[in-house]
């Protein structure tokens, strides 16, 4: 019985905050600043809302940009280059700074729940309004308590302190520190929002940045920014395509392929996503061509088979091209087994096989040998073709042979 009776309690008082925040956001709507400066989908976008569900997440649009317990609205940028340039945190209106904590480290990129705002303002508005500003950058806080501060102000500049994966402000409002407000136009409550002019409800798909590089790279590499490359060749052992991209729904899908010289396909790889992603990190890879394939490629990028980024890169010929390659060659002894031979002066260090989903399969050490012998896993996956490199003294050799 009492549980009953705190569950009524508590959907009394969930029912009369949301009537007053319906009151409070029609009565005093359309005085807002952005929080951050820039253009909306090229300097920073909105990622996440407050969650305002009880039974399964929502944000104020009814969609799932937001997860479970979120209280703010997060701004993101596209990445820590762009947050050492420096993007200002901008008070939306008039106030009385409250409250600022800084000192924390700045570049987090776990999402720890238990480091919080990390650095942080708060700021006291006009009509018992309160507004947050949090995972600040490090020593940038421009205001300290008891500063009036004007619509517009810088207040200090993005981070990624505190409780953070990606360098972005989290905004809050809330009335009298109590009540939690929403600054945008529901479509399941009020018509008007706080903000002077409106800020999109985005649900459209776009690669914001993408590029080529010679690794496999991990989350951090690419939130960070790996060196671009627009020319690789037969150092180099992997060609990486990555993309930072948005808007993405569950069902939908990507694809990319690889183009050679002569327009034929090299490979493709095509992934259907199985949840809502809006700031989501791709790649895909291949191994470096063989020897015997340079020139100008392509790649091209799809979204549910509509082409949305492409681009060329060189692969250049190998100075000693005419005497490695007429000194390697290969035999087949079975199925599952082929002979490599070196040539005179030529010192193997390692030997990698992999199938065409990019996926090594074998990796072996190379000692003082003439003749390399070559197992093949016989549960190897698209066992058909294969390819194999052979990193040696004065380069690699990279080769394609059919099972």
């Amino acid at each position: 019985m009492k549980n009953v009776i705190k569950l009524k309690m508590k959907m009394k008082r969930l029912f009369v905050a949301l009537i007053f925040i319906f009151i409070y956001t029609y009565s005093f709507a359309q005085n807002f600043n952005p929080p951050i400066e820039g253009k909306y989908g090229k300097d920073y976008i909105i990622v996440n809302y407050i969650d305002w569900g009880s039974n399964q997440i929502t944000d104020f649009h009814k969609g799932t940009k937001t997860y479970a317990g979120h209280k703010g609205t997060d701004f993101s940028l596209s990445g820590f280059p762009q947050m050492d340039k420096g993007v200002y945190v901008t008070a939306v209106d008039s106030g009385i700074v409250t409250f600022v904590h800084d000192g924390e480290y700045d570049r987090n990129t776990d999402g720890n729940t238990s480091l919080g705002f990390g650095n942080y303002i708060a700021i006291k508005h006009p009509n018992k309004l309160y507004s947050y500003y949090a995972h600040l950058k490090k020593n940038s806080l421009l205001v300290t308590v008891g500063d009036k501060v004007a619509p517009g102000q810088h207040l200090a500049l993005v981070g990624s302190s505190g409780n953070s994966t990606d360098p972005h402000l989290h905004f809050e409002l809330w009335y009298d520190s109590l009540y939690l407000v929403e600054p945008f136009a529901a479509s399941c409550g009020s018509d008007n929002s706080f903000w002077k002019e409106a800020i999109p409800y985005d649900t459209t798909f776009h690669v914001w940045e993408s590029g080529l590089t010679d690794f496999i790279p991990s989350t951090n590499d690419l939130r960070n920014r790996p060196k671009a490359k627009d020319k690789f060749n037969n150092q180099d052992s992997i060609i990486t395509f990555w993309a930072l991209q948005y808007g993405i729904k569950e069902g939908d899908s990507t694809k990319i392929e690889w183009l050679t010289p002569n327009g034929s396909l090299w490979f493709e790889y095509s992934y259907t996503y199985k949840k809502d992603w809006w700031y989501y990190y791709y790649n895909s890879f291949i191994y470096s061509p063989s020897t015997d394939v340079w020139g100008q490629w392509t790649y091209n990028y799809y979204y549910n088979n509509k082409l949305v980024k492409s681009g060329n890169f060189e692969v250049e010929k190998p100075s000693s091209i005419s005497e490695l390659s007429n000194e390697f060659y290969y035999k087949r002894i079975d199925k599952n087994t082929i002979s490599i031979f070196l040539p005179n002066g030529i010192n193997a260090n390692f030997i990698e096989v992999f199938d065409l989903a990019g996926k090594r399969i074998l990796y072996k050490n190379i000692y003082s040998e003439d003749e390399l012998i070559v197992n093949i896993p016989k549960n190897t996956t698209n066992p058909r073709m294969l390819l194999i490199s052979v990193n040696h003294s004065k380069g690699k050799w990279n080769f394609k042979i059919v099972l």
